[in-house]
């Protein structure tokens, strides 16, 4: 990082350098990743199929972050049944990790188990779909 009057210059995680302006560290918020050297918690989200078993949708989550690699074990991974969304149940699995640089890895990782173990197990993840229901005026003739 280096620091001058107008402007600081930073590092991200894909290793490249950007330019703040410094009034932006006034104005607006900014996620210091590196900060506190602790864990940082994560999450993947994943819509299942209406009819699916939420519990075993539960198990297999957690299943899909139990032996990831970079998941810390305390404290303990959980999930959550988030919403009925319009085309799927929307379920979140949030986990710790140590190193916030790697978590696009790590997330990659987790969503491969998740949608290797769905398949497995005969879990759907739906896609957006639409009913369209067409009406006719009386006295107007559809062809």
């Amino acid at each position: 990082m280096d620091i001058k009057l107008r402007t600081t210059r930073a590092i991200t995680r894909d290793d490249k350098i950007i330019i703040i302006p410094n009034h932006k560290f006034i104005t607006d918020l900014i996620f210091n990743y590196t900060q506190n050297h602790r864990s940082t918690r994560e999450f993947v989200r994943v819509g299942v199929a209406y009819g699916s078993n939420t519990e075993m949708v539960r198990e297999l989550l957690l299943q899909s972050v139990a032996k990831q690699s970079g998941v810390l074990k305390s404290p303990k991974p959980f999930v959550l049944f988030e919403d009925f969304g319009d085309s799927a149940l929307v379920f979140s699995i949030h986990f710790f990790i140590s190193d916030s640089f790697v978590d696009p890895k790590i997330k990659s990782a987790i969503r491969f188990t998740i949608d290797n173990l769905f398949r497995e197990n005969n879990v759907t993840i739906p896609f957006p779909q639409r009913d369209v229901h067409l009406f006719t005026q009386a006295g107007i003739k559809s062809e």
